[in-house]
Protein backbone atom coordinates (compact mmCIF):
# COMPACT_ATOMS: atom_id res chain seq x y z
CA UNK A 1 0.00 0.00 0.00
CA UNK A 2 2.79 2.62 0.81
CA UNK A 3 4.75 1.67 -2.41
CA UNK A 4 1.85 2.51 -4.73
CA UNK A 5 0.97 5.60 -2.31
CA UNK A 6 4.48 6.85 -2.97
CA UNK A 7 4.16 6.15 -6.60
CA UNK A 8 1.37 8.26 -6.70
CA UNK A 9 3.06 11.06 -4.53
CA UNK A 10 5.86 10.76 -8.08
CA UNK A 11 3.66 11.17 -10.47
CA UNK A 12 1.50 13.96 -9.26
CA UNK A 13 4.94 15.26 -7.76
CA UNK A 14 6.28 15.23 -11.69
CA UNK A 15 3.48 16.81 -13.03
CA UNK A 16 3.65 19.62 -10.32
CA UNK A 17 7.43 19.90 -11.24
CA UNK A 18 6.91 19.96 -15.65
CA UNK A 19 3.54 22.15 -14.96
CA UNK A 20 5.88 24.65 -12.86
CA UNK A 21 8.23 24.77 -15.63
CA UNK A 22 5.74 25.19 -17.96
CA UNK A 23 4.70 28.27 -16.11
CA UNK A 24 8.36 29.93 -15.76
CA UNK A 25 9.03 29.37 -19.03
CA UNK A 26 5.52 31.43 -20.52
CA UNK A 27 6.63 33.45 -18.45
CA UNK A 28 10.40 33.99 -19.95
CA UNK A 29 8.52 34.23 -23.13
CA UNK A 30 5.91 37.00 -21.86
CA UNK A 31 9.33 39.02 -20.26
CA UNK A 32 11.00 39.12 -23.33
CA UNK A 33 7.95 39.76 -25.83
CA UNK A 34 7.95 43.19 -23.32
CA UNK A 35 11.48 43.52 -23.80
CA UNK A 36 11.44 43.56 -27.37
CA UNK A 37 8.12 45.57 -27.21
CA UNK A 38 10.30 48.29 -24.87
CA UNK A 39 13.22 48.10 -27.64
CA UNK A 40 10.87 48.76 -30.48
CA UNK A 41 9.03 51.71 -29.13
CA UNK A 42 12.20 53.40 -27.48
CA UNK A 43 14.19 52.39 -31.27
CA UNK A 44 10.77 54.28 -32.89
CA UNK A 45 10.42 57.34 -30.74
CA UNK A 46 13.82 58.10 -30.26
CA UNK A 47 16.15 55.95 -32.49
CA UNK A 48 18.80 54.07 -31.53
CA UNK A 49 20.33 55.99 -28.98
CA UNK A 50 17.34 55.94 -26.82
CA UNK A 51 17.81 52.22 -26.41
CA UNK A 52 21.22 52.04 -25.82
CA UNK A 53 20.60 54.92 -23.35
CA UNK A 54 18.18 53.16 -21.52
CA UNK A 55 20.29 49.79 -21.10
CA UNK A 56 23.05 51.72 -19.49
CA UNK A 57 20.57 53.63 -17.23
CA UNK A 58 19.39 50.29 -16.19
CA UNK A 59 23.06 48.43 -15.37
CA UNK A 60 23.68 51.91 -13.25
CA UNK A 61 20.66 51.98 -11.39
CA UNK A 62 21.23 48.28 -10.68
CA UNK A 63 17.93 46.61 -11.40
CA UNK A 64 17.13 43.58 -13.49
CA UNK A 65 15.14 45.02 -16.78
CA UNK A 66 12.76 42.47 -19.11
CA UNK A 67 15.53 40.91 -20.90
CA UNK A 68 17.38 39.53 -17.62
CA UNK A 69 14.37 38.52 -16.16
CA UNK A 70 13.49 36.49 -19.26
CA UNK A 71 16.61 34.83 -19.34
CA UNK A 72 16.62 34.18 -15.16
CA UNK A 73 12.78 32.74 -15.60
CA UNK A 74 13.62 31.05 -18.88
CA UNK A 75 17.02 28.89 -16.92
CA UNK A 76 14.79 28.24 -14.18
CA UNK A 77 11.29 27.12 -16.28
CA UNK A 78 14.15 24.75 -18.05
CA UNK A 79 15.71 23.27 -14.90
CA UNK A 80 12.16 22.37 -13.81
CA UNK A 81 11.65 19.83 -16.02
CA UNK A 82 14.53 17.54 -16.47
CA UNK A 83 13.56 17.06 -13.05
CA UNK A 84 10.08 16.26 -13.29
CA UNK A 85 11.28 13.53 -15.70
CA UNK A 86 13.60 12.50 -13.78
CA UNK A 87 11.08 12.26 -10.70
CA UNK A 88 9.69 10.13 -12.86
CA UNK A 89 11.78 7.89 -14.37
CA UNK A 90 13.15 6.95 -10.92
CA UNK A 91 10.17 7.48 -8.64
CA UNK A 92 11.03 6.43 -4.85
CA UNK A 93 15.03 4.90 -6.17
CA UNK A 94 16.52 7.69 -5.40
CA UNK A 95 16.69 11.00 -3.04
CA UNK A 96 18.23 12.78 -5.41
CA UNK A 97 15.49 14.81 -7.23
CA UNK A 98 13.47 15.39 -4.64
CA UNK A 99 16.44 17.52 -2.92
CA UNK A 100 16.93 19.21 -5.53
CA UNK A 101 13.26 20.01 -6.21
CA UNK A 102 13.03 20.93 -2.50
CA UNK A 103 15.77 22.58 -2.13
CA UNK A 104 15.36 24.68 -5.13
CA UNK A 105 11.46 25.66 -5.02
CA UNK A 106 11.98 26.58 -1.09
CA UNK A 107 14.85 28.95 -2.44
CA UNK A 108 12.94 30.24 -5.19
CA UNK A 109 9.78 31.16 -2.66
CA UNK A 110 12.54 33.02 -0.23
CA UNK A 111 13.92 35.07 -3.34
CA UNK A 112 10.32 36.07 -4.41
CA UNK A 113 9.50 36.69 -0.88
CA UNK A 114 12.48 39.04 -0.83
CA UNK A 115 12.35 40.48 -4.15
CA UNK A 116 8.90 41.77 -2.63
CA UNK A 117 10.35 43.08 0.97
CA UNK A 118 13.63 44.35 0.54
CA UNK A 119 15.35 46.07 -1.88
CA UNK A 120 18.05 43.94 -3.24
CA UNK A 121 21.38 44.88 -5.41
CA UNK A 122 20.90 43.71 -8.83
CA UNK A 123 16.57 43.29 -8.59
CA UNK A 124 15.52 46.35 -6.80
CA UNK A 125 12.40 46.02 -4.54
CA UNK A 126 9.24 44.79 -6.67
CA UNK A 127 6.34 45.59 -6.50
CA UNK A 128 3.91 43.85 -8.36
CA UNK A 129 2.49 40.19 -7.77
CA UNK A 130 0.49 38.88 -10.03
CA UNK A 131 -1.55 35.63 -10.70
CA UNK A 132 1.20 33.71 -12.29
CA UNK A 133 3.59 34.49 -9.35
CA UNK A 134 1.04 33.63 -7.21
CA UNK A 135 0.47 30.16 -9.24
CA UNK A 136 3.90 29.67 -9.07
CA UNK A 137 4.45 30.39 -5.61
CA UNK A 138 1.71 27.74 -4.72
CA UNK A 139 2.76 25.21 -6.92
CA UNK A 140 6.55 25.65 -5.47
CA UNK A 141 4.74 25.37 -2.12
CA UNK A 142 3.27 21.91 -2.96
CA UNK A 143 6.42 20.96 -4.65
CA UNK A 144 8.53 21.72 -1.40
CA UNK A 145 5.62 19.60 0.90
CA UNK A 146 5.26 16.57 -1.44
CA UNK A 147 9.24 16.20 -1.86
CA UNK A 148 9.53 16.36 1.81
CA UNK A 149 6.80 13.47 1.95
CA UNK A 150 8.72 11.87 -0.47
CA UNK A 151 12.35 12.30 1.27
CA UNK A 152 10.66 10.70 4.24
CA UNK A 153 8.53 7.88 2.51
CA UNK A 154 11.78 6.84 0.79
CA UNK A 155 13.97 6.81 4.37
CA UNK A 156 11.54 4.88 5.99
CA UNK A 157 10.77 2.32 4.16
CA UNK A 158 15.11 1.82 3.37
CA UNK A 159 15.04 1.82 7.00
CA UNK A 160 12.29 -0.68 6.94
CA UNK A 161 14.24 -2.59 4.62
CA UNK A 162 17.75 -2.74 6.44
CA UNK A 163 15.35 -4.10 9.61
CA UNK A 164 13.79 -6.60 7.50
Amino acid sequence: MEKKSTHIAAFVLAAIVISTGALYLMVASDEYNDYKQEAGAATNEQGSESSEQESEEEVESGTFGPQHEAVFFGIIGTMYVPIGLWILKKKDQTKTPYIISLIGSAGLIVFYVATRTVDLPLVGLQTDIGIQDTLAKVLQGTIVAISGFMLFSIAKHRKVSKLA
